[in-house]
């Protein structure tokens, strides 16, 4: 599946260019698993890196956009909605224009992608099986003499890179209940508060 960057595109799958990737690692430090990775393992791991990234809680708000029809009318103006209701990706959201007023992707979440297929392509086989165990709950293990022992909530999160989550977080809300409704202005249920 080829790259599509397109700034609020319908089929859009990265929030950047091979090229422009490139142009980030060849000013970081430590970047030996793109460089030597090939151009269609390159290309995996930026749309993995994207998933992943969506796969947070951005902070974007799909409402008005979040149902079908055009935007209900009366509503404010919400900075944080979608750039274009058919768009793919989180960004860009209403918010993100640069001086000119063109849509832009945040610079935070592009390096986050490139931060995020890094670690991606840096990571073995025996790193995807800790992960696995991780993820599936379990805290320590042995094998062969060696002992591993992980933390709470260890390969919990969905990124792998530290860089990324932290580049992130000014964009991913924390805690709360994510609910679902057929009704477009959602539905209200005592403790939903």
């Amino acid at each position: 599946m080829a790259l599509d960057a397109t700034i609020g595109g319908a089929a859009s799958n990265s929030y950047l260019t091979l090229e422009a990737a490139g142009a980030y690692f060849g000013q970081r430090l430590h970047a030996s698993a793109w460089t030597s990775a090939s151009e269609a393992d390159r290309e995996k791991a930026l749309l993995m890196a994207c998933r992943r990234i969506e796969a947070c809680r951005i902070r974007v708000h799909r409402r008005p956009y979040g149902y079908p029809g055009a935007p209900a009318e009366g509503l404010p103006y919400d900075p944080l909605a979608p750039y274009l209701q058919t768009q793919a990706l989180s960004f860009p959201r209403r918010k993100d224009r640069d001086s000119a007023g063109a849509w832009i992707i945040p610079q935070a979440a592009k390096d986050a992608q490139c931060e995020e297929a890094l670690a991606l392509l840096a990571r073995g086989a025996e790193q995807e099986k800790r992960r696995a165990l991780q993820a599936a709950g379990v805290t320590s293990f042995s094998v062969d003499g060696l002992s591993e022992t992980y933390g709470a909530g260890a390969g919990q999160h969905a990124l792998e890179s530290s860089e990324a989550r932290a580049l992130l977080a000014p964009y991913v809300d924390r805690g709360g209940i994510i609910a679902a409704s057929d009704l477009p202005e959602g539905e209200w249920s005592p403790g939903s508060g």
